[in-house]
Formats: structure tokens, C-alpha cells, sequence
């Protein structure tokens, strides 16, 4: 049987787990695992804390590492998941859907073999994500899924000889799902080619892209297809702004009527590699396509033209060209991120007149095959390291209250290396993230500040933070020195990921309630040093 390959680095060194079958699937090729502490083992840290963007100035030489601005774009890695292992074979994620409180990751196998998975990761909490629940494919692919209203869609190739009940390799999968769970049994419906790749929820059913023969299947919410479209070489489909939008390798971007599958427009694109990864995403008026080589394309949805092509900023030395190709596209929040295989994850701003600046790297390792990105969170299928998941900490109110003053404070500008000195006092507001700040005299920011490598409050030195903070990165050294008589004052959540060193006369308080506090490094506190105010201390390492 043919098959799609979307990844091209296999996934090693992870902890496998064996799944068990109790559920609500009484299908004996769906093997279904709620067994938490197996699952979430595959969890951690290594490499989690504040994830640093390059700038494009920086990369394309036109600014030095030493001239380098703070960035606007406060991230955290949150955590790397290692993908499951069935049998002794690895499972490579595929795709991610978020809705709510919830993530829905797909996964295939690489080679001959039809062997796939679907899990639900409980998001709830942003420092504390989870596995729930894990179906595991014995004879099937799931190469795409989708989310809605209660039910999970996705876009598999099964193995037509193995699998009963199914009359083509391509199929429809759907399930109902709850609090994390699934809860029904898995339907299949047969779609006519090699492989469903991927799949798209319209307004009154689903859309689903039939692999290289190409079809695109418009079914309604009982798994009846009510139409059909011949197009060849199919990558991805996508529903929004009223439209259907189906990308070919070969024929380009088609925009259909999604009650009818008629062509309302076509945008052409030149010959991409063939059966490789390409995603499709929308906002309002607008369609990014992956292409590859050439990046991403933004297209008016209306005039079918092209408004801008962000292409591929980085050539990493070593990486093979083949390797240097946007395989993925994902827009949230006026910001678009871009999969771009060895040369990493880039990102980018929507500013005015539908126009985006290009902001730089973000600096995780890894390769990067898929991205999605909804209400600040960002997943990454990411080479050999798996799943990583980030989050934007961008807030747009700040928490209210009394000890910081936050009135008239204009957004900070300025360098990535912020010093203080003993005879200075400056405030700030928004969004920032910085690699080393120093405080000799006092530094009020109010909003979301992201401290990459190193923050130290000198003597006498005043530190007021209103909003979220977060601070270093998982067994890297990195240091918050609060010195004597040095007084930091927060408002919110701090997460430190590196260690806090509170010095003999130090003073760490908590202002207002509803506080939060998470230190995964050490702490170490000094005679006569004091942390005070109401807080939560999420992992216990105040006391």
C-alpha cells in the first residue's frame, strides 16, 4: 500500500508506554490508554524556561549581538514532550488541533508500516501540562485532526487489508470527546485514494484532502459525502472567512464554495516537492500558504492575488538544503509563526495594512516539521526532541493595585542588556524580553517581562514588577540575585526557571493577593533575608 511520508528525522531516545484497552471503544484495532503516570513519564524540563527570539537585523548582519534590541515577544518553553512508542515503534506527531482548555495531537509512523495515535493533553494549566487520554491505531495513520463542538475529526491511511469495515485506505475518523476523554466509539468513512491528509470543519459538516491522487470530500455531520472535488497532489485543506481553501503541490491554491466545491478563484503557485508537508491558515481577508523553499505567501482571499512572501530567514550551517523548507504555517493573535524544517521556528508581526514584520528565530532546538498556534499557546513537532510546547506570555490587562504604580509608563524600547544605575529610576509597560537586566537603582515594569540569562538587584536596588514575569531557563546556571538591603516587589505570577539567591538583608514581597510564585531551580536565602505578602508557592521551594 502507498504512503505518505511528512517527517523526514525519526524520533528516538523517548520512554515508551503500553497501552491498555478500557474505554468506551469497542473497535479491537483502537487501543485505548488513560493511564496517566505511563503517559505524562514522557514528559520534561530539559530545555524548558524563557525562549529567546534572534532578530532578523541580527541574522541578516545588519545589527551586532551587542546592539541588539529587547524583543517584544515574551516566551516560555513550558515543556518537551517525547513521542509514544507501540511495539518498539515510534510514533511521530503529525498535526495539533487547540480548542478550550485542550490539545488534540495527531501521529504516524514512518516506513512501510500503518501504525498511528491520537492523544488529549489537558492545558488547563500552562506550567503543568498533561496527557489524559491516548488512542493508539494498530493498522491506521492519522495524518491530520481537527476539533468541534464536542467531536474530534481526523484524516488517516489505514491498512485496507487488516482493517475491517473499510472499503478505501483514505479515510474519515470521527469520536466524541469530553473533559478530555473520548466517548464514543472511533467512526470510519471511507473516502476514494491512498490517504486522507488532511481534514477541515465548515460550518455545517467537514472537509477532508485525499493525498496524491486527489480529492477533496465535503461530508455533512452524519459522515454522508454530499460532494466532491478532483485535484491533484493535495496537501492541505482549510474553512474560513466563508471559503474552502485547497492547496495542491502542483495545480496551486484553489478557493471553493464550501455548499458546492465550485472554484470561486485560483491562485498559482510553482511545482512543490512532491507528497511533502504543506498547511494552509486564514484571518480575516487572508490565506498563508507553506511553500516550501520559498516560505510562506500571503494571499488576498477576495482578489486571489499575492500581498507578501515572508521567506525562510536562516541558513543554519550543516543543514542540508532539502532540510530548509517551510513544512508548516500557523496564525493566532496578529503573529505568524512558520515551520521551516532545520532552519527552526521564525516569526513574524501583523502590523497596519495587512502588512507583517518580520521579528526573528525563536531559539529552540530542534527541527521543526509543524507549528499551531491558538490563544497563546504554541506546539512544535519538533525532529528527534518530539513535541515542544511554549507559551506567550503576553497579558493584555494588568492586575490593579495600590504598591506599584503603573500610570503613564511608555512600552521599553531599548537594549536587550538593560543597566540600572544607583542614581536612576525608570518604569516601563507591555511586552518584553530581555537577556540581562541590572539594578542598581529602581526599575518598575508593568505588563509581561521575559529575563533570558541573568537578573541582579544590586544593593539598594528597587525592582517593582506588576503583571507576569518569568525568569531563565531549566539547568542553565542562570541566576535572580536579590542583594542586601535589595528589594523586589511583585504583582501576579513569577515563574523562575533558573535559581533565586536571596542575600543576607534581601526583601522578596508579594503585593496585592492572588499571587503566584514557581521556582523549578534552587533557592537559597541568606541571614536576615525575608519574603513576604500573599502568594502561592506552586512548588513549595519558599518556605
Amino acid at each position: 500500500m502507498r504512503k505518505l511520508l511528512f517527517f523526514i528525522i525519526l524520533i528516538v531516545g523517548i520512554i515508551s508506554c503500553q497501552p491498555d484497552v478500557d474505554g468506551p471503544v469497542r473497535d479491537s484495532t483502537v487501543l485505548i490508554n488513560t493511564d496517566s503516570g505511563p503517559l505524562n513519564s514522557r514528559f520534561t524540563l530539559e530545555g524548558a524556561g524563557v525562549v529567546g527570539i534572534i532578530p532578523s537585523d541580527v541574522i541578516n548582519g545588519r545589527l551586532k549581538e551587542d546592539e541588539e534590541l529587547a524583543g517584544k515577544v515574551p516566551l516560555m518553553m513550558v515543556s518537551q514532550v517525547d513521542p509514544p512508542i507501540y511495539e518498539g515503534k515510534v510514533l511521530k506527531a503529525t498535526h495539533v488541533d487547540i480548542a478550550e482548555n485542550y490539545a488534540y495531537v495527531s501521529y504516524n509512523t514512518e516506513g512501510a508500516e500503518f501504525l498511528g495515535a491520537i492523544e488529549i493533553f489537558d492545558i488547563t494549566d500552562p506550567l503543568y501540562p498533561k496527557i489524559t487520554s491516548q488512542a493508539i491505531f494498530k493498522h491506521g495513520d492519522i495524518n491530520s485532526i481537527a476539533y468541534k463542538q464536542g467531536k474530534l475529526y481526523a484524516a488517516g491511511a489505514f491498512d485496507i487489508d487488516n482493517e475491517p469495515g473499510i472499503k478505501t485506505a483514505a479515510q474519515l475518523i470521527v469520536v466524541s470527546v469530553s473533559n478530555g476523554s473520548f466517548t464514543s466509539d472511533f467512526s470510519k468513512f471511507d473516502i476514494e485514494g491512498w490517504a486522507a491528509v488532511d481534514v477541515s470543519p465548515t460550518e455545517n459538516g467537514v472537509i477532508v484532502a485525499s493525498g496524491s491522487n486527489g480529492l477533496v470530500g465535503l461530508f455533512d455531520s452524519k459522515g454522508q459525502m454530499n460532494g466532491e472535488f478532483p485535484l491533484t497532489d493535495l496537501r492541505s485543506v482549510k474553512y474560513g472567512n466563508g471559503v474552502i481553501g485547497a492547496l495542491s503541490g502542483t495545480e496551486g491554491i484553489k478557493i471553493l464554495d464550501p455548499s458546492s466545491l465550485k472554484v470561486i478563484s485560483s491562485i498559482n503557485l510553482e511545482k512543490d516537492i512532491a507528497e511533502s508537508k504543506r498547511t494552509l491558515d486564514m484571518s480575516p481577508g487572508l490565506m498563508f500558504a507553506s511553500e516550501g523553499p520559498k516560505g510562506v505567501g500571503i494571499y488576498s482571499i477576495e482578489k486571489g492575488s499575492i500581498l507578501q512572501r515572508l521567506s525562510i530567514p536562516l541558513k543554519p550551517d550543516g543543514v542540508e538544503e532539502g532540510d530548509i523548507v517551510t513544512n508548516s504555517v500557523s496564525f493566532d493573535d496578529g503573529k505568524v509563526y512558520m515551520a521551516n524544517g532545520g532552519a527552526g521556528i521564525s516569526v513574524s508581526q501583523l502590523v497596519e495594512n495587512d502588512v507583517l514584520e518580520e521579528i526573528g528565530i525563536l531559539g529552540i532546538n530542534g527541527s521543526s516539521n509543524f507549528i499551531k498556534s491558538h490563544k497563546g499557546y504554541i506546539f512544535v513537532a519538533s525532529g528527534a526532541r518530539g513535541l515542544q510546547i511554549l507559551n506567550l506570555q503576553e497579558k493584555d490587562e494588568l492586575a490593579l493595585n495600590p504598591g506599584i504604580d503603573c500610570g503613564s509608563l511608555s512600552p521599553y524600547s531599548g537594549s536587550t542588556n538593560l543597566n540600572v544605575n544607583s542614581n536612576e529610576q525608570f518604569g516601563f509597560s507591555g511586552a518584553a524580553s530581555m537577556k540581562n537586566v541590572n539594578i542598581g537603582g529602581q526599575l518598575t515594569f508593568c505588563g509581561s517581562l521575559a529575563i533570558e540569562n541573568s537578573l541582579n538587584l544590586n544593593s539598594g536596588g528597587v525592582f517593582m514588577m506588576n503583571g507576569s514575569f518569568v525568569f531563565g531557563q531549566y539547568n542553565r546556571n542562570n541566576t535572580l540575585s536579590i542583594n542586601s538591603d535589595a528589594v523586589m516587589k511583585i504583582s501576579g505570577s513569577m515563574v523562575i526557571y533558573g535559581d533565586l539567591n536571596l542575600n543576607s538583608g534581601a526583601t522578596l514581597e508579594f503585593i496585592g493577593e492572588g499571587n503566584s510564585v514557581t521556582v523549578f531551580g534552587r533557592v537559597q536565602k541568606g541571614a536576615n533575608s525575608k519574603i513576604v505578602g500573599d502568594f502561592v508557592d506552586t512548588e513549595n521551594k519558599l518556605k
